[in-house]
């Protein structure tokens, strides 16, 4: 292995650690921090901070959910096998947590960013399973085989929602 390839793993490996290590320990307290709504009264946080506050404390089981997906994301980035799974796990938790920090600004979104940046570089660093994950993903063989059954499953979908609508 030369030196540059020396350097780039452990960069690899440190991006890795540090996002693992952030979202267990998130996910883990994730049902303490919601726990109470003592924050949603607190006259130091903006009133988008005390509205996001009080809908995350109202149930535990909205951040339980959450927390769950966070370690279990930070888990599979350690693993060879699930790290692009755990990547992309990651990436849907993270980005509704960005899209939440900004429209009830909350201070954590830049947290939130960077752990995205962090995500994003690892996914980089793994660009060629990455490819053939989305080629295994998006192989069209199989779809355009079945084009028609496709076509009468969604026509079958909307005459069903249609009549969802009108009977509930």
């Amino acid at each position: 292995m030369s030196l540059k390839e020396k350097i780039q793993y452990t960069i690899k490996w440190t991006i890795i650690f540090i996002v693992s290590i952030s979202m267990i320990v998130y996910g883990v307290t994730k049902p303490i921090q919601f726990s109470d709504f003592s924050n949603s009264t607190n006259v130091n946080v903006s009133e988008g901070h005390k509205i996001m506050w009080s809908f995350y404390s109202y149930s535990l089981t909205y951040p339980l959910i959450i927390g769950f997906f966070e370690i279990l994301g930070g888990i599979s980035l350690l693993s060879n096998r699930s790290r692009i799974f755990g990547c992309i796990l990651l990436t849907i938790i993270l980005s509704n947590i960005i899209i939440q920090d900004y429209i009830y600004e909350i201070v954590a979104l830049k947290s939130a960013i960077f752990y995205q940046i962090l995500v994003l570089i690892i996914l980089f660093f793994d660009k060629e399973k990455l490819k053939r994950v989305i080629k295994l993903l998006f192989t069209t063989s199989k779809f355009s085989k079945n084009l028609i059954l496709i076509i009468i499953a969604l026509i079958i979908a909307l005459f069903v929602k249609y009549y969802e609508t009108r009977i509930l």
